[in-house]
């Protein structure tokens, strides 16, 4: 329950300022690509779904490099709190905890993040 919650908690924190570094950057590389690639396109339905799975992949594989390792930090600062609260673990115990619980959800959380920004 407890890294369930840190999880939850470092997604909400880094998750808007990751979509929208992600969802810009891929806009402005859309655009110039499309504009190059689909400038004798006469199918506008043509272009408008190229350039928004473009968009989506872009913005998705970016989000996903980018949060990794604000996900970390900021997944093994929840623990660290939500751990402080309980007494009876030595500070050993403590770190092994989360070092082993940061490793084991890191993927999933960039999963998210990555499907919520695509979206």
């Amino acid at each position: 329950m407890i890294v369930a919650q840190a999880v939850d908690a470092a997604i909400q924190d880094i998750i808007p300022p990751v979509i929208s570094r992600s969802v810009t950057i891929a806009l402005i590389t859309t655009r110039e690509l499309a504009l190059k690639d689909f400038c004798k396109e006469p199918n506008e339905k043509v272009v408008l779904k190229g350039t928004n799975l473009m968009v989506q992949k872009l913005s998705g594989s970016l989000a996903l490099v980018t949060c990794r390792e604000p996900l970390r930090m900021s997944l093994q600062n929840h623990l660290k709190n939500l751990l402080d609260k309980e007494h009876n673990l030595s500070d050993r115990d403590k770190e092994t905890i989360i070092q082993v619980a940061a490793v084991d959800n890191l993927d999933l959380g960039c999963s998210l993040i990555r499907k919520a920004v695509m979206e």
